[in-house]
C-alpha cells in the first residue's frame, strides 16, 4: 500500500505528531481512519517506543470495544496506521454537547468501557477471539481516547502509553503467580493530569488500579459534564488529586456516588475492582443493575448528538498538505 492508493474525504483530528484523515481505499471503496504519523517529529521528541507499543498491541487485540487496526505501511516522512473508522466522533464531544450525560446513558457507556477493561485484564479469554497472550494497563483512559462507532458503541483508542503486563508462563503455574494483580516497576508518568491516579504522582509502582481511577473520573464526568479534579492549573490539579478534594453536585444519585468513590480511594489495593474477584466487583455494584452483560453491545447505543450548525473544518489547509504529499510520491 502507499498514500496513492487512498482519497482524502476529511480531517478527523490532530495531535503532536500525528494527524488522523478520513479516507476512502480506491480499489475497495472501504473507509478507514488513517493515522498519519511524522517520522521526523517521533524521532525529535523520542517517541518511536510509543509509535512501536500501540502498533504491537493494536495487532493483538480482537474485540469489538477495541478499534481495529486494518493494515499499516510508511513513507520516506511518515507512518501510516489503517485504522477502522468511528464517525460518531469522541465520547467527550457528547459530554460538551449535552452538558452532561442522563443516568441511563452514562451506565450504558460505563457498562461497555468496563468490557473493554476486562477484556485488556484477560478475563475475557474465554469467549473473546485473542491472538496473544495479553494483560494490559492503558493508562490514558479518558473520554477523547474513546470513540463511537456508525452504531454509536464505544471504541477505545491510542495505546501508546499502554503497558502489557503479560509474561510467558508454565500452564502448571499456579494463580498466585498470575502477573494479573501485580504492579509494574515503571511508573513514569504517563497519561492525563485531569486523569492522573494519585499513585502516579507519588510516583509509586503502578498496576490495573490507575485505570480503576481513571474509570471513576470517566463516571463523573460522565454525569456532571466534567472531571472531579480540575485546577486552574496543572499542579493545583495535582494537588486536588493527592488530597482526594471533590464533591458531587446534588443531582448525582447516591448508587453513582458510591460506585465512583469506591473507585477513587487513594490507596490503589482499596479501589472496587482491584481485589481478586477483578472487575466482577464493579459490575456487581447497584450503579449497573439491571444491565445485561451478555448483549451490551447487540444493544441500541444511546443517541448521538450531531455537532453544532456552525461547526466548520479545515479541510481546505490539509487539501494543500494532502496534495502536496501526494506529490511527492514516486510516479
Amino acid at each position: 500500500l502507499s498514500l496513492g492508493d487512498f482519497n482524502l474525504e476529511k480531517r478527523l483530528g490532530e495531535g503532536s505528531f500525528a494527524q488522523v484523515v478520513q479516507v476512502q481505499q480506491k480499489d475497495t471503496g472501504r473507509r478507514y481512519a488513517l493515522k498519519v504519523v511524522d517520522k521526523h517529529l517521533i524521532l525529535k521528541h523520542k517517541q518511536t517506543e510509543y509509535i512501536s507499543n500501540e502498533r504491537n498491541l493494536l495487532d493483538q487485540f480482537d474485540t469489538e470495544g477495541i478499534v481495529r487496526l486494518h493494515f499499516t505501511f510508511q513513507d520516506a516522512t511518515s507512518l501510516y496506521f489503517g485504522l477502522e473508522l468511528c464517525p460518531n466522533g469522541e465520547l467527550y464531544d457528547q459530554i460538551q454537547r449535552k452538558g452532561c450525560l442522563c443516568l441511563k446513558d452514562a451506565r450504558f457507556y460505563g457498562a461497555e468501557i468496563l468490557l473493554i477493561l476486562e477484556y485488556l485484564r484477560g478475563q475475557q479469554a474465554s469467549a473473546c477471539s485473542i491472538k496473544a497472550m495479553f494483560l494490559v494497563i492503558h493508562r490514558d483512559l479518558k473520554p477523547e481516547n474513546l470513540l463511537l462507532s456508525a452504531k454509536g458503541h464505544l471504541q477505545l483508542i491510542d495505546f501508546g502509553c499502554a503497558k502489557n503486563l503479560a509474561v510467558k508462563q508454565n500452564p502448571a503455574s499456579s494463580a498466585a503467580s498470575s502477573p494479573l494483580h501485580k504492579n509494574t516497576r515503571s511508573a513514569s508518568m504517563v497519561g492525563t493530569a485531569e486523569y492522573l491516579a494519585p499513585e502516579v504522582l507519588r510516583n509509586e509502582p503502578v498496576g490495573y488500579a490507575v485505570d480503576l481511577w481513571a474509570f471513576g473520573c470517566l463516571l463523573f464526568h460522565m454525569l456532571v459534564g466534567r472531571p472531579p479534579f480540575k485546577g486552574a492549573s496543572e499542579y493545583l490539579t495535582f494537588q486536588l488529586i493527592s488530597a482526594g478534594e471533590y464533591s458531587f453536585p446534588s443531582n448525582v444519585p447516591e448508587a453513582a456516588q458510591d460506585l465512583i468513590k469506591s473507585l477513587l480511594a487513594g490507596d490503589p489495593s482499596d479501589r472496587l475492582g482491584a481485589g481478586d474477584r477483578g472487575l466482577q466487583e464493579v459490575k456487581e455494584h447497584d450503579f449497573f443493575s439491571g444491565i445485561n452483560w451478555q448483549t451490551i453491545r447487540q444493544q441500541e447505543a444511546p443517541s448521538v448528538a450531531p455537532p453544532p450548525a456552525e461547526a466548520h473544518s479545515d479541510n481546505a489547509d490539509f487539501d494543500w498538505e494532502w496534495s502536496s504529499m501526494a506529490a511527492a510520491l514516486p510516479l
